[in-house]
């Protein structure tokens, strides 16, 4: 974003801010007498600006740089104190906590209680120190502000509380009971916990002494399910109108949109209207945005602020919805911040697609088209190529039974199951990840294209299918269970066949042809290795261009064939020449013992 005013060295001693939609100033001056003038020279809109900018300790020392340091902390978003809460650490986050809003509070609590659908007693426990700890204004506050219902909800896992109507003097004296008011009586569940209960009571009592008896009162008669479900909903409803909707809504970003479909203009306002989204972006979330280099070299392009500020409004809104429909246990900066990195990955994808990298095009999509819509397509995308597995697994190899995966050669096994999920994923680096740019996308599509050819392939010459492959009798045979056979074993012993006995099958070869095998398919190199003679590799392509008129399909039977070849000679070719082969220690063939 280019900004108009931003004083230079002469004037504040800030250079301005560079283009782009995440503006930064420089640091201010170490000295904090210097450095106070400046900020405070700054208007209430640029110093929040510049709060905005900074993270962490850097962030806070900015913010009580200011004469009224409680009037920024409040017009912070509610998501950024609690990302700078985060950062810092609750203990050193007091004086922000302090001066923060009730309701800024609150959202500290929404976001920090809750596993689930219940509320975390250690948690609690853990913030009503906080709240303690920023002292007795804080509390007040924050009683005032609250729903009675919600205090009793927090005190209801920690107290037992009993008026000793009709008990005897001598058991009141018996019991050893804490009361305020010598008619609710509470004994705390845990005695570690009175330290931080009773101060709270106490001042609760001061501050609205009718207000702590109803609470007393539910303590008693209200049952915890009750009081939990009714706190649930009604923070479920304060998460909506910070852009966290519910479960149901928030799936609508991984709706298929086919992103082959001409996309219609619409308008903004049903994509910005609600929640967070109205308060201006969060900025943490874009500083993930590196984690889609393509959409980020496109919005540094955008210069109209207006436009900055819809579309960091936007990406804050989808990123509140994917944490909601990704079922994010815990609002920790970590699980933040992989669901921002899987939005960008995913927004970068569709943007990528939309505009087939012409910059200009994704200038203008980026500028027409709302952010949820381009990360829909994104989803599409590469739902489009699930589909495309899943007609692979129906079809007439694999016959729509999973099981059958395990004929796939790792690591073409666990790609395929990658892109089988049901939100796909991307194997790579040994795990499964976000599909994140193009490329990826046009490397699943090559790659299933290639297994779709190669099942049917073996499937027509060789007649093998997973029924007979299960069927077989592997007694005396290594590997000695189906589930161990591979579409490369399968490959490579039936060219061992056609090898030792002219004849194109797959069947196993005897431990005692082994060496024979060896000597007919494997030359040494200078290095002492075998490698695959020449006149077996012009064997297999002439095959292959006999089987395959199709010059695609050719070339994804050449690359299995280079797959099983690299395979056999890392096996086999390790083996010195004339030893004899032990078949427990080698993979690529069936050997019969």
């Amino acid at each position: 974003m280019k900004r108009e005013g931003n004083r230079d060295a002469a004037g504040t001693g800030l250079r301005p801010a560079p283009a782009g939609i995440v503006p930064f100033f420089s640091y201010l001056p170490e000295d904090p007498e210097e450095a106070q003038a400046i900020f405070q020279s700054l208007q209430i809109k640029d110093q929040l600006e510049f709060v905005l900018s900074c993270r962490g300790k850097e962030r806070l020392r900015a913010l009580f740089l200011s004469e009224h340091p409680e009037e920024l902390v409040q017009s912070l978003p509610e998501l950024e104190i609690f990302l700078t809460v985060k950062d810092l650490g609750e203990k050193d986050a007091l004086d922000l906590i302090s001066t923060s809003t009730a309701e800024q509070f609150q959202y500290l609590l929404d976001l920090e209680l809750w596993k689930k659908d219940e509320l975390d007693p250690k948690k609690i426990l853990h913030w009503m120190e906080i709240l303690l700890e920023c002292g007795e204004e804080k509390v007040t506050q924050f009683i005032r502000a609250s729903d009675l219902e919600w205090i009793a909800l927090l005190l209801k896992k920690f107290l037992h509380v009993t008026t000793l109507e009709g008990e005897p003097l001598e058991v009141r004296d018996r019991i050893p009971l804490f009361t305020l008011d010598q008619h609710y009586f509470i004994l705390f569940r845990k005695p570690e916990t009175r330290v931080v209960f009773q101060p709270f009571l106490e001042i609760f009592y001061r501050v609205d002494a009718n207000g702590y008896r109803r609470v007393m009162e539910a303590q008693i008669v209200e049952l915890e399910s009750e009081l939990e479900e009714e706190g649930y909903r009604l923070r479920n409803a304060r998460m909506a109108d910070y852009g966290f909707p519910n479960f149901e809504e928030a799936l609508e970003i991984y709706r298929f949109i086919n992103p082959d479909t001409p996309l219609l203009k619409e308008g903004f306002l049903a994509t910005t209207a609600q929640g967070e989204a109205g308060r201006g972006g969060s900025t943490f979330y874009l500083t993930f945005q590196e984690e889609g280099p393509f959409l980020a070299s496109i919005l540094s392009k955008v210069d109209d602020p207006s436009e900055v500020d819809r579309l960091k409004e936007e990406i804050t809104l989808l990123c509140n919805k994917a944490i909601v429909a990704d079922s994010v246990d815990r609002f920790t900066l970590e699980e933040m911040g992989r669901v921002a990195e899987k939005v960008f990955h995913t927004l970068n994808l569709g943007l990528q697609y939309l505009s087939r990298e012409e910059e200009e095009r994704a200038l203008e999509i980026l500028r027409s088209h709302p952010i949820q819509k381009i990360f829909q397509c994104g989803v599409g995308a590469t739902l489009l190529l699930k589909k495309k597995a899943e007609s692979i697994l129906k079809g007439r190899w694999f016959g729509g039974d999973r099981e059958n995966l395990v004929f796939l050669d790792p690591p073409h096994l666990e790609r395929f199951a990658g892109i089988l999920k049901k939100r796909p994923g991307f194997y790579r680096n040994g795990r499964v990840e976000d599909f994140k740019s193009l490329r990826d996308l046009e490397e699943m599509k090559v790659f299933l294209e290639s297994l779709e050819v190669i099942v049917r392939t073996l499937g027509e010459t060789l007649a093998v299918s997973p029924l007979e492959l299960r069927g077989l009798d592997l007694t005396g045979c290594h590997p000695g269970d189906w589930r161990e056979l591979t579409l490369s074993t399968v490959f490579l012993t039936s060219i061992a066949n056609q090898v030792l006995f002219k004849v194109f099958r797959f069947g196993a070869i005897d431990q005692s042809r082994l060496k024979e095998l060896l000597s007919h398919i494997l030359d040494r190199n200078e290095q002492g290795k075998g490698v695959v003679r020449m006149e077996i590799e012009e064997g297999i392509r002439n095959w292959i261009d006999s089987v395959q008129e199709d010059r695609g399909r050719r070339e994804h039977l050449l690359a299995f064939w280079d797959f099983c070849r690299d395979l056999f000679e890392e096996q086999y070719g390790r083996i010195p020449s004339g030893e004899e082969v032990d078949p427990r220690f080698v993979k690529g063939l069936l050997i019969r013992k």
